[in-house]
């Protein structure tokens, strides 16, 4: 999934308070965290360091995903 269709996802849709995203790493401020990371990745995309920020986001999705379901 692209960056850009990771945005189109997260755009319009209501987020909860918090979620953890694995065991031990749970995520405060859901807007801060998509905005930094989308941020991040259209700036340096590119680079190896971005895989991370694109791993995280995927991350998000599947557990926004399981929560709904």
């Amino acid at each position: 999934m692209s960056i850009e269709e990771l945005e189109a996802y997260f755009t319009g849709i209501t987020l909860p308070d918090q979620i953890e995203l694995e065991r031990g790493v749970i995520v405060m401020d859901l807007p801060l965290f998509l905005e930094s990371h989308l941020s991040y990745v259209k700036k340096s995309g590119d680079l190896k360091s971005a895989e991370v920020f694109v791993f995280r986001l995927h991350q998000l999705k599947e557990r926004l995903e399981e929560l709904n379901n």
